[in-house]
């Protein structure tokens, strides 16, 4: 079993703030002074900030940098386990909510969290382009089971985490009932926009926190770390993937493919799948710019189905089978 302790990578960030229990507080700022008389002598020997800064944080239980905190408490001999054990939220300066947020300490690395989590990487807003990073945690699709279904990622890891469904109305759905939309999602917060400029029903799931977005763009390189080592989380993720950005295709030829323009995205994918004994290989698609391939024909549609599939994408799920299911001719592939 794969677990990860979530607050060891929020450790470094600079503006992800703690808040701890009174106790904790209480027995950091007495030892300070009795090691160190006061505040301000601590502080000339180890930090060396501005102290009216930390004499204001220590006056009473606010926000503490978390960075500085570790620091401190390694000076005071305190562990960090003790410290782990009595945060009560996190906060990340800056945001407009003053409301702490609620983290779990470790997270088990299962088949379902790879699969969401790569999911969210391919339909998420996550700043992947790398000119911006967003604030908020923010999922888009217009698929009612691959909401649902990323509902259900969300609420399980992260279910001290308020969020909320934004559901975009086309201009042409004006007399649409709410009462769909509700009784389609799996969610008791569900907001609506009319007049997008959508021509389908979409649904965002939202979460405005960022702490969340430093969290799952910080676990990135440890979970894709995993998936290379083990056949079933690498499953997972790819099938998270092909949810998100896969098609399947079965008319003159039966076919999987998923594009994108992440080069660096494709590859991984690409070894991922070799791991498990497909013959495949990124190609860079001549008549769309920029957009990597990656392209598993009819010979391997059978495994595919088998080992990895489309999940909760009922409509790719079908075409898939009824590719895989197609009577052939001798000698026929295609």
């Amino acid at each position: 079993m794969n677990k990860i302790n979530t607050f060891d990578y929020l450790k470094d960030f600079k503006r992800i703030h703690i808040k701890i229990t009174d106790s904790l507080f209480y027995k950091i700022k007495n030892k300070i002074k009795e090691y160190y008389k006061s505040i301000r002598k601590y502080n000339e020997k180890y930090l060396r900030i501005n102290v009216h800064t930390l004499n204001f944080e220590f006056k009473s239980n606010v926000y503490h940098p978390f960075y500085r905190i570790l620091k401190m408490i390694e000076t005071l001999n305190i562990s960090q386990e003790e410290l782990y054990s009595n945060i009560l939220g996190f906060y990340h300066w800056g945001s407009h909510n003053n409301c702490e947020v609620k983290l779990p300490n470790e997270l088990e690395i299962d088949e379902f969290f790879v699969e969401g989590y790569a999911l969210y990487l391919a339909e998420g807003d996550t700043g992947f382009s790398g000119k911006t990073r967003p604030r908020q945690f923010r999922f888009t699709n217009a698929n009612v089971n691959v909401i649902n279904h990323m509902i259900s990622w969300f609420n399980k890891y992260f279910d001290e985490l308020p969020s909320y469904i934004l559901t975009h109305i086309p201009l042409e759905y004006k007399n649409l009932d709410y009462s769909y939309a509700e009784t389609q999602i799996n969610h008791n917060n569900l907001r609506f926009v009319n007049g997008h400029y959508n021509k389908i029903l979409k649904y965002n799931i939202l979460c405005e926190r960022a702490v969340l977005i430093d969290l799952l763009l910080s676990i990135e390189s440890t979970i894709k770390e995993l998936c290379s080592k083990d056949p079933k989380l690498a499953a997972a993720y790819i099938r998270g993937m092909m949810i998100g950005e896969g098609t399947a295709y079965f008319n003159k030829s039966r076919y999987v493919r998923i594009e994108m323009r992440n080069e660096k995205e494709i590859k991984y994918l690409h070894r991922l799948l070799a791991m498990l004994g497909f013959e495949c290989k990124p190609t860079l698609r001549s008549n769309r710019h920029n957009m990597w391939s990656l392209y598993i024909g009819a010979k391997q549609l059978h495994k595919f189905a088998k080992e990895i599939g489309f999940g909760v994408h009922k409509e790719r799920q079908q075409i898939l089978e009824q590719g895989v299911n197609k009577v052939l001719k001798v000698n026929q592939y295609c």
